[in-house]
């Protein structure tokens, strides 16, 4: 007769990890107007990293970089990529397929000629260990 095996789950442990956010603001401010908005967003970052469970580790403070040039975010609907098997019969018609020209890249001005600037705030937090399940091989196949 076979014993019943107990299968405990391995103990996991905080794990520290760090973590940036970025903020912006008005282009030269000055240096206490810089250090007010500074502390405001640090307060904010760890509470919403509070609400998706991360401790804020205090012992390691806040480290500020910047200024960057401020960079918006864009949504892009590119158009639809033929496969080379669907051109084939497009070439073959005569249809050359050209570049039509869309540039997706948007310029980015100089850091002295931005309205607004972004820093960049980076502090320690730690959780329970981030496990990341790979899928295996079989899985894989079916995709």
């Amino acid at each position: 007769m076979n014993a019943p095996t107990l299968l405990l789950r391995p103990a996991r442990d905080k794990k520290a990890y760090r973590l940036k956010c970025r903020f912006k603001i008005e282009a030269y401010p000055y240096p206490d107007r810089l250090e007010r908005a500074k502390v405001r967003m640090a307060e904010r970052f760890v509470e919403d990293m509070h609400k998706q469970g991360w401790e804020y580790a205090e012992q390691f403070g806040f480290k500020m970089k910047g200024p960057f040039p401020m960079v918006e975010t864009m949504i892009l609907r590119r158009p639809r990529q033929h496969s080379a098997k669907e051109m084939l019969a497009g070439v073959l018609a005569g249809n050359p397929y050209r570049d039509e020209g869309v540039d997706y890249a948007k310029p980015v001005l100089a850091l002295d000629m931005q309205e607004y600037w972004e820093y960049e705030l980076c502090a320690t937090f730690s959780r329970m260990e981030i496990l990341t399940e790979y899928p295996d091989a079989h899985e894989e196949e079916k995709g």
